[in-house]
């Protein structure tokens, strides 16, 4: 994948793939104090569907899901594009049912607040066949 940014340092680059992926996790899904705490007030997705979402959408959205779907992902690489905002770009997909779902690649900004990074966008688009 290609990025933009300068590549970040090992530590950044495992704590930003650290917090994408426990995006992934029906713990964390299903807990909406705790995705509330990732999710930056401005935060906005646009998803693979073409769907748009705030915020608000997000936190109501997300948690009903979280049973029916498992979330792979892969090739993760982080850019660090200023002092305080990184991109985690990386390719996932869902399992419904147990059957996996077409590719997506994803694309997510993080802004550091202090010491704690929340994500303020994401976009997914379906991977070319």
């Amino acid at each position: 994948m290609n990025t933009s940014g300068q590549p970040a340092d090992a530590a950044l680059a495992a704590e930003l793939e650290h917090l994408e992926r426990a995006l992934h996790t029906p713990q964390v899904r299903g807990d909406r104090v705790r995705l509330s705490e990732l999710l930056d007030e401005d935060f906005s997705e646009i998803g693979s569907s073409g769907q748009c979402y705030g915020r608000t959408a997000a936190l109501a959205e997300i948690p009903l899901e979280r049973a029916q779907v498992q979330i792979e992902s892969e090739q993760y690489a982080v850019s660090l594009l200023t002092q305080d905002l990184a991109q985690v770009r990386y390719r996932s997909r869902y399992h419904v049912d147990g059957q996996p779902q077409r590719w997506v690649l994803r694309s997510s900004l993080w802004r550091r607040h202090a010491q704690e990074w929340r994500v303020v966008f994401h976009q997914g688009t379906p991977e070319a066949r």
